[in-house]
């Protein structure tokens, strides 16, 4: 099987592509894809390099990650799509446009469902009020409204924490003990900390590639904490998984569910 994941976006400051890949090698390590293949993308690139991530960003995202989705459907090389932009961009016009072809999953709607696997009630750990607010709203569209009891934000920008990762492209590991990614782990689990106390959470989810690529600084302090009952949801891997799932059970997006133009069992919105 084989599959290609898609950042939400480059910039001049900022690609993600490198951190997805070792995210990738981090699952694949504990058994994971065995047998699948997944390429990664770098990401369409936009000019902006502004840390705002809210509405008006996510429509200028939409557009590159259709764009990208277009591309390798046209190919015919791959059996699903990944998206991983943690709020899920351009994922419900991705579903429309791969009609009858390949299924395409998104960072929340994966993380989501595979949260209601486990439990009844998750919280999603953010990074900013104005894109945390977007997450809740997905999850009302989704239908998950009365599992997702909480959107906490860390206070930290996904470049924020960038400009950190990226002096460990080339030794990962060592990323865990930069004292600035440190604070920003414990800030995260400060958060995850409050959802499980404040929210009555039974899981987390942990969506941005940066909050995932500090998810085994916050699995450690967790547990240290007491917590160790409390999973975490990383996103990347509970896409690939439901990919994988949705391409060997031959299912697609239902056309009914996204409509195009086409539709032929056309229903009535009453």
């Amino acid at each position: 099987m084989r599959l290609v994941a898609i950042p939400p976006y480059r910039n001049p400051a900022v690609g993600w592509g490198w951190v997805l890949r070792h995210l990738l090698e981090d699952y694949r390590k504990t058994g994971g894809l065995d047998g699948v293949e997944v390429d990664v993308d770098e990401g369409f690139l936009v000019e902006s390099t502004s840390e705002k991530r809210d509405e008006e960003v996510l429509a200028l995202i939409n557009v590159g990650i259709i764009n990208k989705v277009k591309e390798y459907a046209q190919t015919g090389n791959y059996d699903a799509i990944v998206l991983t932009g943690a709020i899920d961009p351009g994922f419900v016009a991705a579903r429309v446009v791969l009609q009858n072809r390949i299924p395409v999953t998104g960072a929340i709607h994966s993380a989501l469902h595979v949260a209601s696997l486990i439990g009844d009630r998750v919280s999603e750990i953010h990074t900013v009020p104005s894109s945390s607010l977007i997450v809740r709203h997905l999850g009302e569209r989704y239908g998950f409204n009365d599992k997702l009891v909480s959107v906490r934000i860390s206070g930290h920008t996904s470049t924020e924490a960038y400009r950190i990762l990226e002096k460990y492209r080339n030794d990962w590991p060592g990323r865990l003990n930069d004292p600035g990614l440190k604070k920003i782990m414990d800030d995260i689990t400060a958060e995850c900390i409050a959802a499980v106390e404040e929210n009555r959470a039974d899981a987390l989810i942990l969506a941005c590639e940066h909050l995932q690529a500090c998810a085994d600084g916050v699995r450690q302090r967790l547990d240290q904490a007491g917590y160790h009952e409390i999973p975490i949801i990383r996103a990347l891997p509970a896409g690939l998984e439901l990919a994988r799932a949705m391409a060997n059970m031959k299912l697609l997006q239902t056309a009914r569910a996204y409509p195009g133009h086409d539709l032929k069992a056309a229903p009535k919105y009453c």
